[in-house]
């Protein structure tokens, strides 16, 4: 997976090996590659699918919708073609408005609070005694913002991790690896006994 540094390593000629082994005849032999290429693809939907899955048990995020649009940084499956047996899931994305996640808005008194991890808490929006607060800007765009000063101007807008950034967490990350594995493998048995004629 690409724009998180988080790759995971297949050893294509290994497995190609493995599969040639499992062949019997010379015609299934030269049908190794295409295997190869289809469980490949199959293995990064299905790994693409559950990352978005842990994204949303692992953040308290309400824009879900983020985690389908690739310009936001939804993960994108590059599939693997017979030149290429490489297949990668990539996620590029700006960072998201805190409002993406769960929020309450500021007081009269108090600070507007977020919460990022669906295991952590409502937390205060408060640094250097600059509360955070829900404005609306001409635009008509609503966001959490905090003043930059003691001025009422400017205000800048609070932001929260992208998408590529919870895509590539250790906790999203190391399921997703541990599926890839289990999930390429029942992907090449199913196809060598499908040649075989056995399913």
């Amino acid at each position: 997976m690409s724009g998180t540094e988080a790759v995971i390593h297949i050893d294509v000629e290994g497995e190609l090996q493995k599969i040639i082994q499992q062949l019997n005849s010379l015609p299934d032999q030269i049908a190794a590659p295409n295997i190869l290429r289809n469980a490949l693809n199959s293995t990064a939907r299905k790994v693409r699918k559950q990352m978005v899955t842990d994204v949303k048990d692992e953040y308290a995020i309400k824009n879900t919708k983020a985690l389908r649009d690739t310009a936001q940084g939804g993960p994108k499956v590059l599939t693997a073609s017979s030149a290429n047996l490489s297949a990668a899931i990539r996620s590029r994305g700006p960072m998201q408005d805190i409002m993406s996640f769960m929020t309450r808005p500021n007081t009269k008194t108090g600070a507007a609070r977020a919460k990022i991890l669906s295991s952590g808490s409502l937390k205060l929006l408060e640094m250097d005694d600059l509360k955070a607060f829900v404005t609306r800007f001409a635009s008509g765009h609503t966001a959490i913002v905090q003043r930059k000063g003691t001025s009422r101007l400017p205000v800048k807008k609070l932001l929260s991790p992208a998408v590529p950034h919870m895509l590539g967490s250790e906790a999203v990350r190391t399921q997703a690896e541990q599926l890839t594995y289990e999930t390429l493998h029942a992907e090449i048995d199913k196809r060598i006994a499908k040649v075989l004629g056995r399913a």
